[in-house]
């Protein structure tokens, strides 16, 4: 008993002198600050609770979404045939946007641009639209002519001829004819946006007065069965979308082509479009830049395009505008590694260029740099553990502690979509009927939620 009451005080002495050494005394030769642990990632993101539930929101099979300018997350649920928009507070939109509830189609894809058009698809050969912005504040009548300065004169034209003639337009000349109710009815409605069998898409725009051909059609690509499973806006400059056809393994580029010129109820005039293909902007091939099986698709603010596959060799690719080359390298950039993903089903990116990846199989969102760096998984849970040492420096005996960040992707089930959107990333957690909300602030507080630009 006496030899082990000694043993035990030597181990508490021992224990003592760690402890005094771990408080008071520093790594020799070093007289640096320590760098590092919980409070130094510029990444860091915390959950923001509560989690919103399917059910709360009227979700049932949400499978994309996008975030608006404003805010508001447009949701494709494909089940219900439905797009449901929601405020950033989690209030359900109701009004003016039940027109995209009850859809002819089961979409799968959804985006909007800068006019607040809202671009939808199910898969198939056809875009459909709605134009949000025309609806919401209302039509008052369709403009049939207006007056051009045409060197000096005052010229009467139909909008289209004044549009392509390049004259400017004479203010508050405008010709309204609000009559036609039921075609002013059609306009406020979703309706086909981009047909690839049209007419126009096949043969091409003729200018009817002398049979020119001012843009030509493709009647080789109307001719083939499509599957347009993406979709992203081009930068508020361009009159253009782009879509992923994943059977013909191509990213199109689509024109907006002004078709009706109308008056809105507040007294603003508006052009209405049809779309019509301008490019394959990328093309089928294996290597950096090219399409093999294409899931999703998003832009970023001066019109580079993002896009994920399930082809070979590369699931995760950028094409730079202008030219549309690839802005990554093979070897170089990690967003390109080989078998860095175990199935990349959407992708977006943040306004400073931060791009977000969700990988539906690994469980997480994988998040790069605008260079193509990864820089860590994010919307997992995250712990950070206390790692602790003892190591000799002369004749004294130092405690060293070291923080290593340990990540459990256990959050996620079967997600399949995410947006970014005033620093928040939203993921859908499908599998857990659930919206998670992840932000950079580490102390939210918001007053007024719904807050616009």
């Amino acid at each position: 008993m006496k030899k082990i009451l000694t043993t035990s005080s030597i181990i508490l002495s021992v224990l003592i002198l760690i402890l005094g050494c771990s408080e008071t005394m520093s790594l020799p030769g070093t007289g640096e600050t320590p760098t590092g642990g919980i409070n130094s990632d510029p990444n860091k993101f915390v959950q923001i609770t509560p989690d919103w539930s399917f059910d709360q929101l009227n979700l049932t099979s949400p499978v994309d979404v996008f975030s608006s300018k404003d805010g508001r997350l447009y949701i494709a649920d494909s089940s219900e045939n439905r797009i449901t928009v929601i405020r950033p507070s989690g209030e359900v939109e109701s009004g003016i946007y039940d027109s995209l509830g009850n859809l002819s189609i089961s979409p799968t894809s959804v985006c909007l641009d800068a006019r607040f058009n809202v671009y939808y698809s199910d898969g198939g050969n056809k875009i459909y639209f709605w134009p949000q912005f025309s609806a919401t504040i209302g039509i008052a009548g369709i403009v049939t002519q207006r007056y051009y300065d045409v060197h000096g004169d005052s010229v009467l034209m139909d909008p289209l001829s004044g549009l392509a003639s390049g004259f400017a337009a004479i203010n508050n000349s405008e010709i309204i004819d609000s009559s036609q109710t039921a075609f002013i009815d059609s306009l406020m409605r979703p309706r086909v946006f981009y047909d690839p069998q049209s007419d126009l898409n096949r043969v091409g725009l003729i200018n009817t007065e002398n049979d020119e051909v001012l843009i030509a059609g493709d009647a080789i690509y109307a001719s083939q069965n499509k599957s347009f499973v993406a979709l992203a806006p081009a930068p508020a400059g361009e009159l253009s979308i782009y879509t992923a056809d994943a059977i013909n393994n191509y990213i199109v580029k689509i024109n907006l082509i002004p078709t009706v010129l109308v008056r809105l109820t507040n007294g603003q005039n508006v052009w209405q479009y049809i779309g019509m293909k301008e490019a394959f902007v990328a093309t089928p091939g294996t290597g950096a830049g090219t399409v093999s099986a294409p899931v999703s698709m998003a832009s970023d603010n001066v019109g580079n395009i993002y896009y994920t596959q399930t082809g070979d060799y590369f699931d995760v690719h950028k094409l730079s505008t202008p030219g549309y080359n690839s802005g990554f390298l093979v070897g170089i950039d990690d967003i390109m590694g080989l078998g860095e993903y175990g199935y990349a089903r959407d992708i977006t990116v943040s306004p400073d260029g931060s791009i977000f990846v969700l990988d539906t199989i690994d469980h997480d969102v994988k998040m790069f740099s605008s260079s193509g760096e990864f820089l860590k998984s994010v919307v997992v849970r995250e712990e950070w553990l206390k790692l602790s040492d003892s190591t000799y420096y002369g004749d004294s005996l130092v405690v060293k502690d070291t923080l290593v960040l340990q990540q459990y992707p256990d959050l996620l089930n079967n997600p399949f979509a995410l947006t970014f959107y005033n620093e928040v990333l939203y993921t859908f957690d499908n599998g857990n009927h659930r919206i998670l909300r992840f932000t950079k602030v580490d102390d939210v507080v918001i007053s007024d939620p719904d807050r616009e630009e």
